[in-house]
């Protein structure tokens, strides 16, 4: 049995369990901050994250580096270029870190004044500042760690951790907030907990790791050059990945209103929510693959392509189909909307089939060939289908409105991943694109069917009721879903046994 094999489900189930309850905690600590924080206070709160959110662009793709160096390293436990590299990384971040520290505390007293804080708010907001930046400059280096835990195949560690913190984060959060506690504390809460599992990580790859070292000097510049195309080129197919995500509010507010992105984002949401439920399956695949590719074991390479393609379909294929069966009872539990708008709906289609192609067709085959000296190919395609994005949506939003900024969307990614992805894949894995569509979906045929069948029959059969809720979502989909679990049983079972 390979490594990844072994790991595989651990790690998946505990993505699931980390994702599932962030979006609840997320929800929950959402609403008690709206409520408990004056209408100040959780504007200068929400700010200061969206700010640590726009510091993460500055990774420059180190922090997936280190993940592939780290695979790499369990495959040839050459310890010494690891250490070189980790802490040449490690130490890179740290100065960053320090940049932005003295950068924020020389802009602090403009900050304050450019976001117009009352007088009577100054000295706690200033302080809150403090707190945040301080603890934004610690996560910056830490946050390789995280990732070095997944280099090991152990993302359900990195996942535990991930958990602990949220959990963490909900118990001080809301007593913090409920018991009225000022907003440097409810600040400081907040940086502690997400900084603590990168912290923690660090003393686990420690342990895992013998000999791994940060000392000073280790650093070498020389360890960064080596990697810096492969890290640029992941930095910037992520960063194209980011416009094809977030441009597409920003053009119906430039040509038809920021009133109208209500209407997408309805739409868009249960679409985000079934990409985001779909891919917490893959994120063991860079590291597997990462140490295939350094042993060369071409044969190990194909059968993780093949295995994780076919799974991800029979995965995915069913919960397609419940969204867009459902898609109106769907964005009605999302949102509350007691109607749903006919360019919602159309919205909401449109992204799901998007999703639903860009999976089957990207979604495995990205994370693997880019870790076997593909990545230059990858960003090729990325680049096209991000300018297409864009291009499309401005064109269509005149002649078709909202949805026509869905199919702007839609178009370039049912195109490149159909007509380049999946032949560029066809040619890694040494056959031609006939070949290889028929090898991967022959054997998941039956399980397509099940899950087809038993849509189609509780379509039919039970018809969704006018005020339905979770519970008539969640019985639905546990029928269709198991009908094509227990059809392509071979298939999930194949994940664990060679």
């Amino acid at each position: 049995m390979s490594e990844w094999q072994r790991h595989f489900w651990r790690n998946a189930a505990t993505n699931y369990l980390r994702t599932g309850l962030r979006l609840a905690t997320g929800l929950i600590l959402f609403r008690l901050t709206f409520q408990q924080l004056g209408t100040e206070a959780f504007g200068f709160y929400s700010l200061l994250w969206s700010l640590f959110g726009y510091t993460i662009l500055l990774d420059f793709g180190l922090g997936f580096t280190a993940q592939k160096a780290v695979a790499e390293h369990s495959a040839t436990g050459r310890t010494d270029e690891l250490n070189r590299l980790v802490a040449t990384i490690f130490w890179t971040f740290a100065f960053f870190g320090g940049v932005l520290l003295l950068a924020f505390a020389v802009m602090q007293p403009w900050f304050l004044v450019w976001t117009k804080v009352s007088p009577g708010n100054v000295p706690s907001f200033r302080a809150a500042y403090t707190v945040f930046t301080v603890a934004m400059a610690l996560a910056f280096p830490l946050g390789i760690f995280p990732e070095m835990l997944r280099g090991l195949q152990r993302i359900d560690l990195a996942n535990w951790l991930s958990i602990g913190g949220t959990l963490l984060n909900l118990g001080l959060l809301g007593w913090g907030l409920l018991a009225g506690w000022p907003l440097p504390w409810i600040v400081f809460i907040s940086v502690a907990t997400t900084v603590a599992p990168s912290a923690a990580a660090l003393w686990l790859v420690h342990r895992r790791i013998p000999g791994l070292s940060l000392h000073p000097r280790h650093f070498h510049g020389g360890a960064i050059r080596g990697v810096l195309s492969f890290s640029l080129v992941a930095y910037l197919i992520t960063f194209t990945n980011l416009i094809m995500s977030r441009t597409d509010q920003a053009v119906i507010s430039l040509t038809l209103g920021v009133g109208l992105i209500a209407l997408y984002q309805a739409g868009y949401k249960v679409a985000e929510m079934f990409g985001l439920f779909s891919t917490q399956m893959q994120d063991a695949l860079t590291p597997a693959a990462a140490q295939l590719n350094i042993r060369r074991d071409a044969a190990g390479l194909r059968e993780l392509l093949v295995r994780s393609t076919r799974l991800t379909i029979v995965v995915v294929s069913p919960l397609y189909g419940l969204c867009a069966v459902y898609l109106e009872p769907l964005v009605r539990l999302l949102t509350g909307l007691e109607a749903v708008d006919a360019q919602t709906w159309w919205v909401g289609q449109i992204l799901l089939f998007a999703t639903y192609s860009s999976l089957v067709t990207n979604s495995c085959a990205k994370r693997i060939l880019m870790m076997c000296g593909w990545e230059r190919k990858l960003l090729a395609v990325s680049l096209v289908d991000a300018t297409a994005n864009l291009a499309l949506s401005l064109a269509l939003v005149w002649s078709l409105g909202v949805p026509g900024v869905a199919a702007g969307t839609m178009i370039p990614t049912v195109l490149v991943g159909w007509l380049w992805m999946l032949p560029l894949t066809a040619h890694f894995a040494g056959t031609d694109l006939g070949r290889w569509l028929a090898e991967i979906f022959r054997p998941i045929l039956p399980s397509l069917l099940a899950g087809g069948a038993a849509l189609g029959l509780l379509a039919w059969l039970a018809p969704f009721p006018a005020g339905g809720g979770f519970l008539d979502c969640a019985w639905r989909g546990l029928l269709v879903v198991g009908a094509a679990g227990g059809a392509g049983f071979r298939v999930l079972r194949g994940m664990r046994h060679a």
